[in-house]
């Protein structure tokens, strides 16, 4: 087996150095109190991711809050929209009146200029009617015909004084109708002149009326425009704000995508150089095997001689720490693992939250336990060795490997890994790939531990799950 553990000394270091950024980054080693020692584990990405998607949550919240508010909003400006459309039919209907009673005005004062002109025009003709009485007069007054009796005196004849009675009839009447006829026109003209300066009097209050009712409902107009403007004010405010919620909402999904892609290629490291440490193993075992059988053949002739002396003498060429079991390695379970602690199947704690952080594994503490053997619970490669405590003896503090002591991680295909912590002392080395059931180390109370117990956990892509959902005693 000296061959053998030359060329895992080989492999280990070719390991370690191909896996330093990639599988060492996608584990980490936890204490109950969740303390790292790995810059950025796939853990890590995960509940960054966790706290990015509550994060996102909560913008999410913050935005429907907002989408109410701007749905209030835009109601309430839809109200004012339709108060301000009614204020405008109303002002384009006084707008009309107040066009339709100028024009009325304008009508009035045409008519009453028209009467004016008339006036003017009749004055003339009253003039010569008067001037016509006055003559009259004159000529009455020039001929002393001022009677009756005169008019009759004066004549000689019957017939001439019927003619001149006659006569002075027709002349009064006829004075009498130019009197009526002018005082008759002068009041016709000065009533229709009243009448239009009263119907223009009536006008011109009622358009003042409709105007102190067109100045109302500008003035309602313009504060019904001022609330429009401090809605719209908000719902720009509004959106302004959704609009920078919606850039940290992507910027978070961003960073989550970058995340899973980060896990993704470390996830995709981890299973190739698994898979090549698993071809490399399994090509040197067959090369190994065949060296065996042609020396087992070329030796056959001598083994009977050399049995007796083989049996007596120590095998000392085995450089991985390996040796023949003895216990009964425990037949794996329906996941493919198998329980990591042969012969002791008490558990003093199980997965959950303790002491107010969460214990990711379970602890196997049976009485009498300290120095038997801890196996792999699943064939794999060891990816991560802590070998360097020596306070294997119970305490109540942190001590060594972030409060795990000595211990060991297996990583099996690259999804699975398995840890094994508080060892007294650990028996393989990074980049040994290990079959299930084999010897990986030996229980102790290294670490933070105040008792001999294996701490065991499973984790799946780093996370640790609870390990009686894949193993039992």
């Amino acid at each position: 087996m000296s061959k053998l553990g030359m060329f895992k000394k080989v492999l280990s270091f070719v390991l370690c150095s191909a896996l330093s950024l990639t599988v060492l980054a996608g584990y980490t080693v936890h204490n109950g109190r969740d303390t790292d020692v790995s810059a950025k584990t796939i853990a890590e990405i995960q509940e960054e991711k966790a706290a990015n998607e509550a994060k996102i949550a909560e913008y999410q919240q913050q935005l429907d809050e907002l989408a109410g508010s701007k749905s209030d909003e835009e109601a309430y400006q839809q109200t004012l929209t339709n108060q301000i459309a009614l204020i405008q039919d109303n002002i384009a209907i006084l707008n009309t009146e107040l066009d339709t009673i100028n024009n009325d005005i304008e009508t009035a004062t045409a008519n009453i200029e028209q009467l004016d002109q008339d006036i003017a025009d009749n004055q003339d003709q009253i003039d010569q009617k008067i001037d016509m009485f006055k003559q009259r007069l004159c000529s009455m007054y020039v001929s002393n015909d001022n009677s009756i009796a005169s008019v009759v005196l004066g004549d000689s004849s019957f017939y001439d004084i019927m003619s001149r009675v006659e006569m002075a009839n027709r002349m009064a009447a006829y004075d009498d109708e130019l009197i009526n006829e002018i005082l008759s026109d002068i009041d016709a003209l000065n009533k229709s002149k009243d009448d239009l300066n009263t119907e223009k009097l009536a006008l011109e209050m009622q358009l003042d009326e409709q105007a102190a009712k067109k100045a109302e409902k500008d003035e309602e107009l313009q504060e019904l425009n001022e609330k429009m403007q401090l809605t719209q004010d908000e719902i720009n405010r509004i959106a302004r704000e959704q609009d920078l919620i919606n850039s940290n909402k992507q910027e978070l999904e961003n960073a989550n995508a970058q995340l899973d892609a980060a896990q993704a290629d470390i996830e995709a490291e981890i299973a190739r150089k698994a898979a090549e440490a698993q071809a490399a193993y399994e090509a040197e075992q067959r090369r190994l095997a065949d060296e065996a059988a042609a020396a087992a053949a070329a030796a056959a002739a001598q083994q009977a001689q050399q049995q007796e002396e083989d049996s007596s003498t120590d095998n000392t060429d085995d450089t991985t720490g390996d040796s023949t079991p003895d216990y009964v390695v425990p037949a794996p379970s329906a996941s493919g693992f198998s329980w990591p602690a042969p012969g002791c199947c008490y558990i003093s704690s199980g997965y959950g939250y303790r002491w107010g952080s969460l214990h990711r594994g379970i602890d196997i503490g049976d009485a009498g336990i300290h120095g038997r053997s801890a196996v792999a619970a699943k064939s794999g490669t060891v990816i991560a060795v802590s070998n360097s405590c020596q306070h294997d003896y119970p305490k109540s503090s942190s001590c060594c490997g972030n409060g795990y002591g000595n211990y060991v991680i297996i990583s099996h295909d690259g999804t699975y890994s398995t840890l094994y912590g508080h060892l007294a002392s650990a028996c393989v080395s990074v980049g040994d790939y290990v079959q299930q059931g084999q010897t990986i180390g030996y229980i102790g109370c290294t670490g933070f531990s105040t008792g001999d117990h294996l701490h065991f956990e499973v984790r799946v892509n780093g996370v640790a799950q609870d390990p009686l959902a894949y193993v039992s005693p």
